[in-house]
């Protein structure tokens, strides 16, 4: 309410200011002498008025809100007020310079001609108070509109935020069944031919879990964290593939400090080992990449497999990354997939920097 009165005044203030000064050059320019006290106080004293006249008139501007539906009758019932408010604001107004014109002395004769065209006053000025008036109470709708124009825009974006939040969310929990089918399958496969292998798979299995399940609803963390869950997803599947299945990591200081979404690499690692090491009769390679350049972070997994054509299609742990980068960081992030020179598949994402 302070900061109401307050932008109240301030307004009122400077147009008096501006309306004095305007006064004051017109006067002078005539080749008159300046009253400067009474010339002054008058244009104070209007916009004063109207400063206190000014919340009543927005009180009732909410009172009778113009809405597409009915609009007739609340217009006409500002108009009403505004026939009333308008002359009561030139009476107030000239009743206290009447009064201040008293304290002054002035002459008796002039104040009874001042007495006299006081009414004829108030009518004209009527018609510039009405204007001042209607400004008051369109300034009133122009900024409830920008108000309730704000509030949607914050609620749209903040819904949006949710939406996506959500959206997030429910990718990222199908990447966890998903996940889990595919290691249990190869512990599976791999209990036909070595027990003591396969339990010591369990037991690596039952430490992902753990670390997936604590970080169930984190969307963000640093690319190291991201590096250490996904060793631990390759040392099952190296135990699975033994000599057939060789991993090299070359990632740079800087790049570990970034931030990228939770599970983003391990489904494009078992993309690699599925259709690059499973489908060759021998042993293969999976090279992961990291770098910073340029305030981007480029990641990259590759292998030495038959590479992309005509039958290859994105299972759900791709479409899911893809969907997730899309989702995150819309056109910021790139997410490619094409063939080596050398043979295989290298699926390159690229994200903005963060290392907070």
């Amino acid at each position: 309410m302070r900061k109401f009165w307050l932008l109240i005044l301030s307004c009122a203030t400077l147009l008096a200011l501006i309306y004095s000064a305007r006064s004051v050059f017109i006067t002078l320019s005539q080749g008159r002498t300046v009253d400067w006290l009474r010339l002054i106080v008058f244009e104070f004293q209007y916009w004063y008025v109207w400063a206190v006249l000014t919340p009543l008139v927005l009180w009732f501007a909410r009172r009778f809100e113009l809405q597409h539906t009915n609009w007739r009758r609340p217009l006409l019932t500002l108009i009403g007020f505004g026939l009333f408010i308008t002359p009561f604001q030139a009476a107030v107004e000239y009743l206290i310079a009447y009064g201040f014109d008293i304290l002054r002395g002035m002459a008796p004769d002039e104040m009874m001609r001042r007495r006299q065209i006081i009414p004829r006053a108030i009518v004209v000025e009527s018609f510039s108070n009405f204007i001042i008036y209607s400004l008051i109470v369109c300034g009133h709708y122009a900024y409830e509109y920008y108000r309730r124009y704000r509030e949607r825009e914050l609620r749209s974006v903040e819904l949006e935020g949710r939406l996506a939040q959500a959206e997030l969310q429910n990718l990222k929990m199908q990447l966890h069944p998903h996940f889990l089918f595919n290691t249990l399958n190869s512990i599976s496969v791999l209990m036909m031919r070595d027990v003591e292998l396969a339990h010591r798979m369990l037991i690596r299995l039952s430490d992902l879990l753990r670390i997936t399940l604590d970080s169930a609803g984190t969307q963000m963390v640093s690319l190291k964290q991201e590096l250490d869950f996904l060793r631990g997803y390759l040392e099952i599947e190296q135990t699975r593939f033994q000599d057939r299945l060789t991993v090299h990591f070359d990632v740079s200081t800087a790049a570990l400090f970034g931030q990228v979404p939770n599970l983003i690499l391990q489904p494009l690692v078992e993309n690699a080992i599925r259709h690059g090491i499973t489908t060759r009769p021998g042993a293969g390679v999976i090279q992961i990449n990291a770098s910073v350049e340029n305030q981007r972070l480029q990641m990259q997994v590759s292998d030495d497999g038959p590479g992309l054509d005509d039958k290859f299609k994105k299972g759900i742990g791709l479409t899911n990354t893809e969907a997730r980068l899309k989702q995150l960081y819309g056109p910021a992030h790139t997410f490619e997939l094409e063939n080596k020179p050398t043979g295989g598949l290298l699926v390159t994402i690229t994200i903005p920097y963060d290392d907070r």
